[in-house]
């Protein structure tokens, strides 16, 4: 055998280079990488550049660039634009220039007042949404730190660091690092308005449970963890959305043809209650108490857009607000030690004095 055929490639191997990756490189982090592309090069890209930079077929690239500009007629494409480089020959694929991104003017301040919020959009990491605000805050950084001729009070300097001085820290959260694809579906369904299908988790060895088609109206961030706010397909009330998290959900899929609408009356702020999390409103209310020694701290917060306080003459305070989640209200409860006390609902006040009892035993 010649040291020409032994070069040779076999086409199995050749047909791994090009086409659909292996692992979890989905459909739309390709489109995702075809928009940068694209977008770092204003004059364009020609069908065979783009397919040896995506590693793709060029029959591929088109089919990519149809789903890039959302049109269903490759003739009449409203975001994307072809150019001819020669009469006759091959065209180059640009985005049109009335639709490339506008720049946003940022004084420095705002810029480190962005960039101290980082550290909370970690809990996306592993997903092509948190390689986007990733690259997105990395542009804002470099303003951050770029020099400014004209120097004032009102001007801060750039070269302090205080990018790491300056910052938000969030709450410790779940690691979704290994659900990027699933945080990726959730998030175009949310912002599209797609109607999504999942799977239920189960535990181990348990039957596999029929995929739930649902309407994601919110994604919302709480504590350290995501969560979902929406309705079945088959509900009833589509008012009354309930709050799934994302770690009860499994193989997540964002449907490329249904879409829902949003209901007029759905408004997120009903469903977020600060400490006490995600939930569904709630008629029912706690009633707490606090000793005078830790009045102040209680009455200095604005833990619930509807809560009330009453002050007594010796200093206590008590405190009114939605019973939303017992599950989180009693651990706030026990926060504060000896210093706080459930009297209502009673139902609440009893698991309270049942938690101490068994906590106090341990210590006798």
């Amino acid at each position: 055998m010649s040291s020409k055929a032994t070069r040779r490639l076999p086409k199995t191997h050749a047909a791994r280079v090009l086409g659909r990756p292996e692992g979890t490189f989905t459909q739309h982090r390709r489109v995702d990488r075809l928009r940068e592309l694209l977008e770092s090069e204003p004059r364009g890209l020609t069908l065979d550049e783009l397919a040896r930079r995506l590693r793709v077929t060029p029959r591929s690239v088109r089919r990519y660039l149809l789903e890039l500009d959302g049109t269903t007629e490759p003739g009449k494409f409203l975001l994307l634009e072809s150019v001819p480089i020669t009469p006759g020959g091959a065209h180059r694929w640009r985005i049109r220039p009335s639709e490339r991104g506008r720049a946003v003017s940022l004084r420095r301040a705002q810029a480190y007042a962005i960039l101290a919020t980082r550290r909370a959009l970690d809990i996306f990491k592993g997903s092509a949404l948190f390689d986007e605000v990733d690259i997105a805050l990395g542009h804002i950084e470099k303003v951050a730190q770029t020099p400014f001729r004209t120097q004032g009070r009102a001007t801060i300097s750039g070269d302090q660091g205080l990018e790491g001085r300056f910052f938000c820290v969030p709450p410790a959260s779940r690691s979704y690092a290994r659900r990027g694809e699933d945080l990726d579906e959730l998030f175009r369904a949310v912002a599209d308005l797609r109607v999504l299908r999942f799977r239920p988790r189960i535990e181990a060895g348990g039957m596999q449970p029929a995929r739930i088609t649902f309407h994601p109206y919110a994604m919302i961030v709480s504590a350290g963890s995501i969560v979902v706010v929406g309705v079945t397909q088959d509900a009833e009330v589509v008012d009354d959305a309930e709050v799934v998290p994302i770690d009860a959900m499994t193989e997540l899929r964002a449907s490329e043809t249904e879409h829902f609408e949003l209901p007029p009356s759905f408004d997120v702020a009903h469903y977020v209650h600060g400490e006490f999390g995600i939930a569904k409103p709630s008629q029912r209310r706690a009633l707490i108490e606090f000793d005078a020694r830790i009045a102040d701290e209680i009455r200095a917060k604005k833990l619930h857009s509807d809560q009330r306080v009453a002050m007594s003459a010796d200093g206590r305070l008590r405190l009114s607000l939605p019973l939303v989640n017992v599950e989180t209200l009693i651990p706030w409860v026990l926060s504060f030690g000896d210093a706080a006390t459930v009297i209502e609902p009673p139902e609440v006040a009893s698991r309270m004095a049942d938690i101490l009892k068994r906590a106090a035993a341990r210590y006798a």
